[in-house]
This record gives C-alpha cells, sequence and structure tokens, in this order.
C-alpha cells in the first residue's frame, strides 16, 4: 500500500495531523523551556534539566523556573543548607518562612488574587515547604506525568509510525525511526523515575527527550512529504 495512494481526502488529514504535531513540537520546546529556565525561548542547560528531575524540588524551582522571583541568589544557598541539614522547623521558622514570606506566598497562597497564584502549592506553612524538600519531581506529580505522557505519546507515535509503514521510504529508515521514538519515550519515563535516587540519571533525560522529539518530527515530516510527493534521498 503506497500513501499517495489514497484519496484526496485522507492525505488531507493525514498532512493536517503532521503539521499540528510538528507546531506542537514548537510548543513543547517552549514549555520545557519555562518549566526549567523560566524564560519563553531558551535551551536549558544540562545541569537545569538535572537539577528539576535529580535536585531538591524547591531548591531547583528557584534555581530554574521561579528564579526571577527570587530576589537574592543567597537565599537559594539558605534554602539548600537548610534541606540538607535536616529541615528542622526551628531553623525553618529563622530562617526560611522570611523568605517565603518575600519572594514566594504572594502568589503561593491558599487565598491568593495574584494573576499567576499558584494556589494549589501553597508555602504558608512548615508542612507544606517541607513537602517540597524531597529530590525530584514528587511522587503525586510523577506518577500523573508519567502515566500520562506513556499514554498520549505512545497514541501518537503509533499512528504516526503506522503512516510512516505504508510510506516509500526506505526500510531500514521507518525502522530505525520507529525503534528511536519509541526507545526515548520509554527511555525518558524510566529516567524521570530514576533520576530520584541516582542524580547522574538526570543528566541522561535530556538525551532521550531530545531522542524522543527528533524521532517524531523527522517522521512526520517524512509522512507529509510523502504524502505529495517522493521524498529525496531515502525512497525506493
Amino acid at each position: 500500500m503506497d500513501i499517495k495512494a489514497l484519496n484526496l481526502a485522507s492525505r488531507l488529514a493525514i498532512s493536517g495531523l503532521c503539521l499540528s504535531i510538528l507546531y506542537g513540537i514548537l510548543y513543547a520546546a517552549m514549555a520545557i523551556s519555562l518549566s526549567t529556565t523560566g524564560q519563553i525561548a531558551q535551551i536549558p542547560s544540562l545541569s537545569t534539566v538535572q537539577q528539576k528531575y535529580a535536585g531538591i524540588a524547591i531548591v531547583s524551582a528557584m534555581r530554574g523556573s521561579m528564579y526571577d522571583h527570587v530576589s537574592d541568589d543567597d537565599y537559594i544557598e539558605v534554602v539548600k543548607d537548610w534541606v540538607e541539614a535536616g529541615s528542622s522547623q526551628a531553623l525553618y521558622e529563622s530562617d526560611i518562612a522570611p523568605i517565603m514570606d518575600e519572594d514566594c506566598t504572594d502568589c503561593h497562597s491558599a487565598g491568593s488574587t495574584m494573576t499567576d497564584a499558584m494556589t494549589s502549592m501553597p508555602l504558608t506553612t512548615y508542612d507544606e515547604v517541607k513537602a517540597l524538600t524531597k529530590k525530584g519531581i514528587p511522587w503525586n506529580k510523577l506518577a500523573v506525568e508519567t502515566h500520562t505522557h506513556l499514554f498520549a505519546i505512545s497514541m501518537m507515535v503509533f499512528i504516526l509510525s503506522m503512516l510512516l509503514s505504508i510510506t516509500q521510504v526506505f526500510n531500514w529508515i521507518k525502522y530505525v525511526l520507529i525503534c528511536a521514538a519509541f526507545l526515548g519515550l520509554w527511555g525518558d519515563v524510566l529516567f524521570w523515575t530514576l533520576a530520584k535516587f541516582v542524580g547522574f540519571v538526570g543528566y541522561l533525560i535530556p538525551v532521550t527527550g531530545g531522542l524522543l522529539i527528533s524521532a517524531i518530527a523527522v517522521i512526520a515530516i517524512v509522512v507529509l512529504l510523502d504524502c505529495w510527493s517522493r521524498v529525496p534521498w531515502i525512497s525506493k
């Protein structure tokens, strides 16, 4: 079966899907940038990504997406030292609560009316702040993100792979792209969890994420082009 043998309506629908996925990749990159650096279009460093997935949650946020709201860089080290010293309530009251009040609670409080309020993640009490002193992404958030990522992305990769299978590109290219997409997906979610226990694994997450996104983008481009013409250099 050849994808170009499909009727016009089918090829238009496939083209619309591929273009939507490619457009979505741009916003996925933007979301990654915002969640790690706080900027719309800034490539995060390996250490920034490692901190997000393997570092102390509240410290990683202060160094990454929330950095613009930190009024003094020394505050980050104060919070880090407090966590590493055991997160005692006495030190919280004397050293940490004033930092939270100055930089965080305007938005991170249940009654906040700020435009960017994070009422679901209050930082107004010792227990609320202590909950963010664990390494890596919190388990409740990790569980949601992992199963959502697996269900949604695997379906997208499956559909793209089936479309790729009826293009006229060389078979070995199909095999490589399909395997790369699924391996990138599995590696991504596996390393999110492992990074909580082995800090070095956090440095591998950009590799698996890059593999996944690159494979999806290439498959979408190949399918889109093959709908309408012969893809040069890689077609039978």
